[in-house]
């Protein structure tokens, strides 16, 4: 039996680039974290040569699938399994941690089609334990792909958890879970892009713009190439460039394609972003204006972790030439009028 044991860091290459994957084999993938998983393969398997599940579905069908849970250590371990949608991250890759937001545009999200049998599961040592995913397709016909992830963790008490951050160690694998309707369908396809939103805003204690590069599509949008630039509306000068290479992007996603301020300040105004996306042989061409408002720049500078450090003896230093500015000034006034007066 094929065995489907990935990485989330390395997951399928369906998602990063090429279309077939092999799992991994090796000893690291094998010990890491002291468990593997495994996919069971199903009867319902549209492509036998890749490592995820990638199932053909029919409207209103029920289905199970099942994944295998080897515990490889001298203790019992508590592993919690969870479903989660594809998103896109803003490295331009399909994540699948269940920690973005999902996009209005997604009407059928796998989680709402797909539900683990047990969100924990006791796996003695040296044993495994297998655990089903049960799967209710919609009555209703779907073009494309459904696309998310069946991911698994140790179970961590404070005590573990304090000690796997501190040695950076808390292993988390995810098998895919694509289904659809159609007898053969090509999941990734360069049909189309929007621009959805831009504007600023704090990430993970960054000052940034963002503009949100949306696939409106049940199919994920692949190896894209994103540029665009940032201008004040005024000058037209070009502030800040960027470009990203290789981006994937999940159905019904956006991208969030980003602009570092890094110790720059936000100041506000008006803005306008200019971009493109370069996919398949196809350019799709975007520019919209957009505004810092003053409350929105004061906002981010304030809460960003890049701030404008001055140190003490610069603020003491800049005190005391005031104070000997003032004192002379005062000494060469008084100094006149005794003149004067004599």
């Amino acid at each position: 039996m094929k065995k489907w044991a990935l990485y989330s860091m390395c997951i399928l290459s369906l998602f990063a680039g090429g279309y077939h994957a092999q799992a991994e084999e090796s000893d690291s993938s094998q010990l890491a974290g002291g468990y593997t998983i495994e996919g069971i393969p199903s009867d319902h398997q549209l492509d036998k040569t890749v490592s995820y599940f990638y199932l053909k579905e029919n409207p209103g069908e029920k289905d199970q699938v099942k994944v295998k849970l080897t515990n490889d250590s001298d203790k019992e371990k508590t592993l919690e399994v969870k479903l989660t949608n594809a998103n896109t991250n803003s490295n331009g890759a399909v994540d699948y941690t269940g920690k973005i937001k999902d996009h209005a545009s997604l009407k059928d999200p796998l989680t709402s089609m797909a539900k683990v049998s047990q969100k924990e599961v006791q796996v003695p040592a040296k044993s495994s334990v297998e655990t089903a995913i049960d799967i209710q397709m919609p009555e209703k016909t779907m073009s494309g792909v459904v696309v998310g992830g069946i991911v698994v963790s140790e179970k961590q008490t404070v005590e573990k958890e304090k000690q796997a951050l501190s040695l950076g160690n808390i292993y988390t694998y995810t098998i895919g879970l694509v289904l659809t309707n159609e007898d053969t369908v090509e999941p990734k396809k360069n049909n189309s892009v929007e621009l959805d939103t831009v504007g600023a805003k704090l990430s993970d204690g960054k000052k940034i713009v963002q503009a949100d590069i949306l696939n409106p599509n049940p199919y994920i949008f692949p190896n894209a190439t994103v540029k665009g630039e940032i201008k004040p509306k005024a000058s037209g000068e070009v502030i800040k460039k960027e470009e990203k290479k290789n981006v994937n992007i999940a159905p019904y996603s956006v991208y969030p394609f980003q602009f570092d301020w890094k110790k720059e300040e936000l100041k506000p105004g008006k803005y306008v972003f200019v971009g493109s996306v370069d996919a398949g042989g196809k350019t799709w061409k975007f520019e919209r204006e957009f505004e810092i408002t003053d409350e929105k720049a004061k906002e981010i500078n304030t809460k960003s972790v890049f701030k404008v450090y001055i140190p003490k003896w610069v603020t003491y230093g800049v005190y005391a030439l005031v104070i000997i500015s003032v004192g002379g000034t005062i000494y060469i006034v008084v100094r006149r009028k005794q003149r004067e007066a004599e």
